[in-house]
């Protein structure tokens, strides 16, 4: 992200503290070879360009030590590092040597607070990630890792680029940790459902645990890297709706070929804009989709972006986005050049009426009496009550309307066991449809693998399981009913697909590993982590 909501996502382009930072400190102090010097550092780093930035900050370093320009430069570097503590320092050093300016109070205060969100985080490490996260979280390590190295080669094979040192991938507890490492406000953040940043060469995710659904946060730090890549490959200099666009199209190159991947919630509000002539201007998309009024403009614009770079890509290919990064990180105008690799005439007029002839033909519509989802971030606990256990998101958080009695009698049936009598209640709730129709269908879903009534668990699920596919329940509910026909092969994509939105629930992992048993050929290393994840969030 930039800003990832989701169905997203989510992801923000915070402003940009530090870029013209070196450049602008103290250059009265320091001799006219350091003023020389220091642009060319801040430069570097601020296009992502670190070999040579390091270089520059050396040079610096050995010809105006402990200056105040040169502390200011070593905590940028360590801030883009990840290293919080030495940041912190670095910049109160820099503050306490001469007259502050406001930029070296606002970093200080930034790595102060990423420091503080990160005090006691756990690391994982794979060929280019480092991967931090609370003891809570542990279990997105593994899946987080592996997906990121598989989006790694994928867009090494697609855009030609592979990391050239670590990245730092930093899980948040909730909103206000994102806050707190970010430039975005924490209003900006629940407003929009923003939940993950791609910023100063570091990626930043909040935990699923801190939405009220879960959210796909495998694909969001996959759209996190590709933030990462345009950035490099640019030097940073591509606009919001041109990030987000790619980030969004190939966020989810790590399983699956590329290609337009809309979710239902996203062509329903696309469908919607384009029958109401509202869409959203590119423009508004600056400087951050986490600064629109609501979390459905934020769906909207990231679907429109998402179909600009896939009606791109379906006349060129992979070839068109990398000419279009290639011609902004030469200082090209993003809108010329992708007019320029689409064709024709080469001008943005032709290649816009030629975006929206394609949004036109594929003919998505609106979900009548269905309920888009657009990401929510969970209701904060009372002071002292802070929820940062273990417990996932929820279902029951959605519940609302007209058919919220027939869940509650069905649940207390189902507490008593009486999973007949809860399934007549379910069945009442789930008839009268609405925005809580989804939650009805997991809920008998649920009630119907009880009985062990697999058939009619798949049934009733199928149609949630295809609209709301964001949600982790239905695909649950597929897997463990294909588990009880004997379709172990079969269950292991839906039982990954609900990982890859709600890793908390230990049913998942516990028919994982059952799936994992039954055929011979299954990789050790998954039957052992699955097995694992099983014991560790606590056997249903």
């Amino acid at each position: 992200m930039r800003m990832r909501p989701h169905p997203p996502r989510r992801s923000a382009t915070p402003k940009p503290l530090g870029r013209a930072l070196l450049a602008a400190i103290l250059t009265l102090a320091l001799s006219a070879r350091a003023a020389s010097e220091i642009p060319n550092a801040e430069r570097f780093y601020s296009e992502w360009r670190f070999d040579e930035g390091d270089r520059a900050l050396a040079l610096l370093s050995k010809s105006h030590p402990g200056e105040q320009a040169t502390l200011v430069a070593k905590g940028y570097e360590r801030f883009m590092a990840g290293d919080f503590p030495a940041a912190a320092a670095l910049y109160q050093a820099a503050a306490a040597s001469g007259p502050p300016s406001h930029e070296i109070v606002d970093m200080a205060e930034l790595a102060q607070g990423s420091a503080r969100a990160t005090t006691g985080y756990l690391e994982r490490r794979s060929a280019h990630f480092l991967f931090r996260f609370p003891a809570a979280d542990a279990v997105l390590a593994d899946y987080g890792l592996e997906g990121l190295e598989a989006e790694v080669v994928a867009l090494a094979d697609d855009l030609g680029f592979v990391p050239g040192r670590p990245i730092t991938v930093d899980i948040v507890r909730d909103g206000q940790d994102l806050s707190a490492m970010t430039t975005l406000s924490e209003a900006d953040i629940e407003r929009t459902g923003t939940v993950a940043v791609s910023k100063w060469s570091r990626i930043m995710l909040t935990s699923p645990r801190a939405m009220r659904l879960g959210y796909e946060w495998q694909d969001s730090l996959a759209h996190e890297y590709v933030h990462y890549v345009v950035a490099a490959l640019t030097f940073d200099r591509a606009p919001v709706w041109l990030q987000e666009g790619m980030a969004k199209f190939l966020e989810h190159r790590w399983h699956r070929p590329p290609g337009l991947a809309l979710n239902p919630s996203m062509q329903h509000f696309l469908a919607k804009a384009l029958a109401g002539g509202n869409l959203i201007g590119f423009d508004a998309m600056h400087p951050s989709m986490a600064k629109l009024p609501k979390a459905e403009d934020a769906t909207l614009a990231f679907a429109e972006v998402t179909t600009a770079v896939a009606c791109l890509y379906a006349q060129g290919g992979a070839a068109a986005l990398r000419e279009v990064l290639a011609t902004v990180r030469d200082g090209g105008d993003a809108r010329v050049a992708v007019a320029r690799a689409f064709g024709g005439t080469g001008a943005w007029a032709d290649f816009e009426h030629a975006w929206h002839k394609y949004m036109l033909s594929l003919r998505y519509q609106t979900l009548p009496g269905a309920e888009p989802l657009v990401p929510r971030y969970r209701k904060k606990m009372a002071p002292g009550h802070d929820d940062h256990g273990d417990r996932g998101p929820s279902e029951d958080e959605a519940a609302s309307g007209e058919g919220e009695r027939f869940l509650r009698l069905g649940n207390m049936m189902l507490m008593r066991n009486r999973t007949r009598a809860a399934s007549v209640e379910y069945e009442k709730g789930y008839r009268i449809g609405g925005n809580s129709h989804w939650i009805f269908a997991v809920k008998l879903g649920r009630a119907y693998l009880a009985q062990g009534q697999n058939d009619r668990a798949l049934q009733v699920i199928a149609d949630a399981e295809s609209t709301y596919p964001e949600l982790p329940w239905p695909h649950l509910i597929a897997g463990q009913a294909l588990l009880g026909k004997g379709a172990a092969e079969a269950a292991l994509a839906p039982l990954l697909l609900s990982l890859a939105v709600n890793p908390y629930d230990p049913s998942v992992h516990c028919s994982l590993a059952e799936a994992y048993q039954r055929l011979p050929a299954a990789p050790p290393d998954k039957l052992k982590r699955a097995e694992r994840d099983c014991q560790a969030l606590g056997r249903p």
